[in-house]
């Protein structure tokens, strides 16, 4: 019984084998036989010829230019100058439009008047109206009368016009614009009928050295050294004689002034120079002026 079994199981597993391979020919014989629809009219045709997929490769086609197309020609492009230096930009710019006024108005440099009219330069008045020089002529401090009272500097000094018959031995000697002069102890003497006079100091005059008891005095930013009636400046070597300088303020005025009421005021002049009385911090002193 199980072997009856066995072989009718084993005979239908063949048969269901042979059949599901033999499904795809079916499949493929009814793909190719359908009816013949040509123009001989109807019947089962038979499997198709076999097409011939090889074909010859087409010829290159003939190059053919486009006729020529008859077009107007573009209107000439109106000329414009180069922007800053470099190229114009003709695809950015609408050509209809008038000309850019930029080169019409560019009459800055033509009409550069700024350098021909610049008046500060010309009307820089300042220097010729620099008024601050002419105050140095008029009193920087008030006038104020007090008494005058000669002044002396010792035994060695002497006024002008003084005579002496002799001088020292160390006397030191100058020679200035053709004449010669005798210093000492800050005194100027020159030959006279057989002896010395006491003469003002040239403007000039180069000094080793200055007695004790000279004053100095600032005008600007200028000192100034004053002994005896003279005024000096230092220059490295010496000390110069230079003129009584305006505005330079003294306490001391030598023997020889001369008063003089000017306008209700009264100066003393002494070597052409004129002195305001005045008073600075309190006490007596003169101050070099100018009088018209």
């Amino acid at each position: 019984m199980k072997t009856s079994f066995r072989f009718i199981f084993s005979l239908g597993l063949f048969i269901l084998m042979v059949s599901m391979v033999s499904i795809p020919q079916v499949t493929n014989a009814q793909r190719f036989n359908h009816p013949n629809f040509s123009a001989g009219g109807g019947g089962s045709r038979g499997a198709a010829p076999a097409q011939n997929f090889s074909r010859p490769a087409p010829a290159p086609a003939a190059f053919h230019s486009a006729p020529p197309v008859s077009r107007p020609a573009p209107a000439p492009v109106e000329y414009r100058p180069t922007i800053n230096g470099g190229s114009y930009n003709t695809g950015n710019h609408a050509f209809h439009q008038s000309p850019a006024p930029a080169r019409t108005t560019v009459n800055v440099r033509d009409n550069v008047n700024v350098r021909d009219n610049v008046n500060v330069q010309r009307n820089v008045a300042v220097h010729e109206n620099v008024n601050v020089y002419h105050n140095h002529f008029q009193p920087v401090h008030a006038y104020a009368y007090h008494p005058y009272h000669p002044y002396y500097w010792g035994h060695n000094w002497h006024p002008y016009g003084y005579f002496a018959a002799s001088l020292a031995t160390d006397v030191f000697l100058i020679s200035l614009a053709n004449q010669q002069y005798y210093y000492d102890d800050g005194v100027y003497y020159q030959p006279y009928s057989g002896g010395y006079t006491v003469v003002p100091a040239p403007i000039g005059a180069l000094v080793g050295s200055l007695p004790p008891g000279y004053e100095t005095t600032m005008v600007g930013n200028d000192t100034y050294f004053y002994y005896g009636g003279v005024f000096y400046i230092y220059t490295g070597n010496g000390y110069q004689v230079v003129a009584a300088p305006i505005g330079a303020v003294i306490t001391q005025i030598p023997d020889g002034a001369v008063q003089q009421d000017i306008n209700g005021q009264t100066y003393l002049v002494y070597n052409n120079t004129y002195y305001q009385p005045i008073s600075q911090d309190g006490q007596d002193a003169y101050e070099v002026v100018q009088v018209n």
